[in-house]
């Protein structure tokens, strides 16, 4: 068993150096800027704004409190129970191949990085939006999204590929359960018709969001530089 250990962990180090290998300044500010959160903002306030007019107040409330629950176990789990149990190093600051990462900024993130919380918290939000939409559409974006999320992590040097995949598989697996909770708890906060949200119109507001945000995360990112997250 150790010696598969670290055979994965040998193959994980030559797949992040591989994902970390193409640097430019230009993506470096790329790449910053889209793993931040004030970028995302307007997409959060899209989602909230398509929710409350294809569902309601009703069936926003229970809509986000249980995206909340999501985002909350996705997040906490990862940091709170996973990082300071196995204790392992992130990229950037293991002693073995940390002069070889390259980092953005100075930035390294905490010590420990399995599994990525960001990994987890953008695999959970799709995998429950997506169930809640069920708009190919938007699926496909929410996908994109996540999958760049996910690559930007590895690019800034901060997260293996084995920590991004293990995000995915519980964000995933958190997401699908907060969507079956949704849909058993959606009796007390209904009258029993059908989810509202179910290929809305609304939800192409979100995807022209996601690629306007996008859009400008490519456009003004060497003004913006290192001045947002």
């Amino acid at each position: 068993m150790p010696i598969m250990l670290d055979t994965l962990h040998t193959i994980d180090q030559s797949l992040l150096l591989f994902f970390n290998g193409w640097h430019t300044p230009y993506w470096d500010m790329v790449m910053w800027i889209y793993t931040g959160k004030i970028i995302w903002i307007p997409l959060i306030l899209s989602i909230l704004y398509t929710l409350l007019r294809a569902g309601g107040w009703r069936e926003t409330l229970w809509a986000v409190a249980v995206v909340a629950v999501v985002v909350v176990l996705c997040d906490q789990f990862s940091s709170s129970v996973c990082k300071p149990f196995f204790e392992r190093l992130r990229p950037a600051r293991e002693p073995e191949i940390a002069q070889m990462v390259t980092i953005v900024n100075g930035y390294r993130g905490g010590l420990y990085g399995f599994f990525s919380s960001h990994a987890a918290n953008a695999a959970g939000i799709v995998t429950f939006t997506a169930l809640l939409f069920r708009n190919k559409i938007y699926t496909a974006t929410a996908i994109l999204w996540a999958a760049i999320t996910c690559y930007s992590r590895m690019y800034l040097g901060v997260h293996y590929p084995g920590d991004i995949l293990v995000g995915i598989i519980w964000g995933t697996l958190v997401g699908a359960a907060g969507y079956w909770c949704y849909t058993r708890g959606r009796k007390w906060v209904s009258s029993g018709i059908d989810c509202p949200y179910r290929n809305t119109r609304y939800v192409h507001i979100i995807t022209s969001v996601v690629y306007l945000t996008f859009a400008t995360i490519l456009t003004f990112a060497p003004i913006i530089g290192f001045s947002i997250r």
